[in-house]
């Protein structure tokens, strides 16, 4: 038993700190001219940078994108006015009504990227 409870106590310390490690989720921008946006998410100005955005009670096509890959698609609630919106990479179609489009937390399902990080020009 002591074998065991040392084995799930190791494999604890291990997931937490695999996941405290990870890399905080970037935004990856857009640019206006020529639009590298999917026709349903065009690129807008957010924050000083260029994302693509999904019109309000959209999100990423569900059988395609993850709602919580922020790699992919992201909310971010910190700047108010946007709570409503949902941020995509370029190309990324905006063409699933989310689960709760409207209300006090509009496409809740998708993942807040709060944190993300534009990564630098190569």
């Amino acid at each position: 038993m002591a074998r065991f409870t040392s084995f799930v106590v190791a494999l604890l310390v291990a997931s937490i700190t695999s996941t405290s490690a990870r890399p905080q989720p970037y935004c990856t921008n857009c640019v206006s001219s020529p639009n590298n946006c999917d026709i349903t998410a065009p690129c807008s100005s957010f924050g000083g940078s260029l994302f693509c955005g999904c019109r309000p009670g959209y999100k990423a096509t569900t059988y395609a994108i993850s709602d919580t890959d922020t790699t992919k698609q992201w909310r971010i609630t910190t700047l108010p006015g946007h709570e409503h919106r949902v941020w995509t990479a370029p190309g990324v179609v905006c063409d699933t009504l989310c689960k709760y489009p409207f209300g006090s937390d509009p496409c809740g399902e998708v993942a807040v990227a709060d944190q993300c990080y534009v990564p630098p020009p190569y």
